[in-house]
């Protein structure tokens, strides 16, 4: 896994690119970092990202008080559920401080900040107690993570017995197809579904929401660059170059966007 300094660097250069990207004249910005989910006519990152946060709150238990987000960034997955669902608190754990910074201010911003607490740790050794969570979620983070069983170990030992994480990310067969690999850590859905088993978990549900991702997403780069003064600039460039490549290998089927819906499974009944 990248260190903090590296991924707060990372993020840092790219942050306002993506959120420009994802802001929509007259609405407040999501301060969301996602691909999003392009289905039933969506045409902007705007609408795309509250697409997917719709879809994820849609698969967590609607009673969850507790929730924890694993490479939360500044914040905005945390922020958005907590606005559609006001009885839950989150907990966010970012690697990066200055991330976490942000995301605080954000949630200031948003007004859920006596709801949600931002927490510096690493994900493959969270520095939360176990059987705390009702629910967990990771969005588009855990291709970072270089040891996803510790990863998901985690995950499970922080949920209560019959607790539920959504954990939505990239995945990819043919790895040695992707352009720009660096701190990056892609496995296939086979892999993720192995990984989620042997942590211990129920594997609820699949969804491969690529087809509905990577095209759209890049023609929306390409017309959003295009647009823009300097439109030749690196990190416009890289993420042209990136979505390309994504929806090349999409198309090829050797890439997708999963959604995996995992329970922990309920506490044995005690015997009398």
């Amino acid at each position: 896994m990248h260190s903090a300094h590296e991924v707060s660097d990372f993020y840092a250069q790219n942050r306002d690119y993506w959120i420009a990207l994802g802001s929509k004249e007259a609405a407040p910005p999501t301060v969301m970092l996602n691909f999003g989910l392009w289905s039933n006519g969506v045409n902007h990152l705007y609408e795309a990202q509250q697409s997917l946060v719709h879809r994820i709150i849609a698969s967590i238990p609607k009673d969850g008080v507790q929730g924890v987000e694993v490479g939360c960034g500044i914040g905005g997955i945390s922020i958005n559920v907590l606005k559609q669902l006001p009885h839950a608190r989150m907990t966010g754990v970012d690697i990066a401080e200055g991330q976490l910074a942000l995301a605080q201010a954000n949630a200031k911003a948003h007004g859920v900040q006596d709801r949600f607490q931002a927490q510096q740790g690493n994900s493959m050794a969270l520095p939360l107690q176990d059987n705390a969570f009702d629910f967990g979620l990771c969005i588009e983070s855990s291709f970072h993570y270089d040891n996803k069983p510790s990863f998901f170990g985690e995950i499970f030992r922080t949920l209560r017995p019959g607790g539920r994480a959504v954990v939505a990310d990239i995945t990819c067969s043919r790895v040695e197809g992707v352009r720009f690999r660096q701190g990056n850590y892609f496995e296939s859905a086979e892999t993720y579904h192995g990984l989620i088993r042997d942590a211990g978990f129920e594997l609820v549900s699949t969804e491969d929401i690529g087809p509905e991702v990577y095209g759209p997403l890049y023609h929306h780069v390409h017309a959003f660059n295009a647009g823009q003064p300097g439109n030749r600039s690196r990190i416009s460039k890289y993420w042209s170059l990136v979505l390309n490549n994504y929806r090349e290998l999409a198309q090829e089927g050797d890439m997708g966007y999963h959604i995996f819906v995992l329970k922990k499974p309920e506490a044995p009944a005690q015997s009398r």
